[in-house]
């Protein structure tokens, strides 16, 4: 197995932080992980937010949804400028129904930062 180029290797970096800040509704650390034109597809039929702003409005406004809501990362690949995760999300909505879904994120990072984040779930 070769080892990942540092482009891979700050790419893994920034996707893990990025999870951390989901895990800890950490917006301001979210944030300087995107690029100014982040865009952010959460899977929703038609659904893009599209420039930093939007993109965090969204992610957090679907996170804050939630208590005690944990991502585990159960698979990663890094390219250059590419990244793929397998996760798991469990929490409890604000009502109190139980949360598990199971599903993928592919993002697009230039120059270490996220690009776009397209996320795919089993529901």
């Amino acid at each position: 197995m070769t080892s990942p180029t540092a482009a891979a290797a700050k790419n893994a970096e920034t996707i893990r932080a990025f999870a951390d800040g989901q895990n800890n509704i950490d917006r301001q650390a979210i944030e300087a992980l995107l690029t100014e034109d982040a865009t952010f597809y959460p899977g929703a039929r038609d659904a893009l937010f599209e420039g930093r702003e939007a993109f965090l409005d969204a992610l957090l406004g679907w996170l804050n949804n939630h208590e005690d809501g944990r991502f585990k990362i159960l698979t990663e690949i890094y390219t250059d400028d590419e990244a793929v995760n397998e996760w798991r999300f469990v929490a409890k909505t604000k009502d109190g129904a139980d949360v598990d879904t199971h599903g993928i994120d592919y993002f697009k990072l230039r120059d270490g930062k996220i690009l776009s984040k397209s996320s795919f779930r089993k529901v």
